[in-house]
């Protein structure tokens, strides 16, 4: 399916339950990876921190947060030390008891130049993460 069909499809679906209050997104929230990320909204504007568990250096690491939530939705990026980004795009699951945040993410790396007709696509890796709070 191409994003275009993709598109049509999510413009005609509406979500029963009404939107998620932006308090619902605010805090600490940790992934199955004991990666934290904090976040602030303002309006529809996400923006916040995000400290991996692990990095290729062997220790945690910090990158800025910022980002998008509309209704139940969100979408943020983390710009990495180094220049790498990692973007996510989920959906907060709003159980009373257990909020999570589902998500996929892309993370893509620099190829130089010489090196991209043949190693594009090894720079980018994907994955899922639930947070939790």
């Amino acid at each position: 399916m191409n994003h275009e069909s993709a598109l049509s499809v999510a413009l005609s679906t509406e979500n029963a339950l009404g939107p998620a209050s932006a308090a619902s997104w605010l805090g600490r929230w940790k992934n199955q990876m004991h990666s934290e990320m904090t976040l602030a909204v303002t309006g529809s504007d996400v923006t916040g921190s995000y400290t991996s568990a692990s990095s290729s250096g062997g220790g945690p690491v910090t990158g800025s947060l910022k980002g998008t939530v509309s209704g139940d939705l969100i979408s943020f990026l983390v710009l990495w030390p180094g220049g790498s980004m990692t973007a996510w795009t989920g959906q907060l699951v709003n159980d009373q008891t257990a909020p999570c945040i589902k998500t996929l993410w892309h993370l893509v790396t620099n190829v130089p130049d010489p090196d991209e007709p043949e190693k594009l696509w090894l720079s980018t890796l994907a994955g899922a993460d639930d947070f939790t709070r």
